[in-house]
């Protein structure tokens, strides 16, 4: 009976150690969490503007060390990128991008070829609980695009799971990261013109490219009314 007791407590005191790392991705000002598309469906994330950065944090609920990757891979990079922070040349170390939580040795390097674009995250065995590692994503054009998370504790070679993230044209036709006021009178500078894929989709106002800009671009204009994309 002691001899059971005594692996219970041991099985308990692995499974504290080891702990769980988790993501939680939040729009720019990296609280605010972005919705998913359907909340019973991790990890599909619900439409973005393209032009929008969001902040991807990388938590442990324990004190151990740990490694993993986040990475685009292929045609994905086509729609989306991520970046990292206040890169220290000296040591080869994005040192803006690991939280004190990850301990002072923590490290951050970055990995890019044709096919692929990675950030590699490495905790140490000083790290604490909390937030770890902190990367950001761009939505740089209008499509899907799968940011793969890696565990090395799981596999070297396979994403835990995928993060998937949708973009959909601007609503912030004059770029000053608000959709406000000054959008809507770019927009109403456009109102019912026709040809518009000739003409760049009339600056970005014919939201469903459908050629003109008509009550539908409107509807979907005001689904992002006062949003903001940085």
């Amino acid at each position: 009976m002691k001899k059971l007791i005594l692996f219970v407590i041991f099985l308990n005191i692995t499974s504290v150690v080891r702990g769980e790392v988790s993501i939680r991705v939040c729009l720019a000002d990296g609280n605010t969490p972005l919705e998913l598309a359907d909340p019973n469906i991790p990890f599909v994330y619900r439409d973005t503007m393209v032009g929008t950065r969001l902040t991807i944090i990388v938590s442990s609920d324990a004190n151990d060390y740990w490694s993993g990757d986040l990475a685009i891979i292929g045609e994905d990079q086509d729609y989306g990128m991520l970046s990292a922070r206040d890169y220290n040349e000296t040591i080869d170390d994005w040192a803006g991008s690991h939280l004190p939580a990850a301990s002072d040795m923590a490290r951050v390097w970055d990995w890019s070829e044709t096919d692929v674009q990675l950030f590699n995250m490495e905790g140490y065995l000083t790290a604490v609980a909390g937030d770890w590692f902190i990367i950001d994503y761009a939505a740089i054009s209008v499509g899907t695009c799968n940011v793969a998370f890696y565990d090395h504790t799981v596999s070297w070679e396979y994403p835990i799971y995928f993060l998937v993230f949708s973009h959909v044209p601007t609503r912030d036709f004059n770029g000053d990261t608000n959709v406000d006021f000054a959008d809507f009178a770019v927009f109403a500078s456009q109102w019912q013109l026709t040809d518009c894929n000739d003409t760049g989709w009339c600056s970005g106002t014919d939201l469903n490219m459908d050629g003109n800009v008509y009550w539908d671009d409107l509807l979907l204009f005001t689904e992002y009314w006062l949003e903001s994309t940085q």
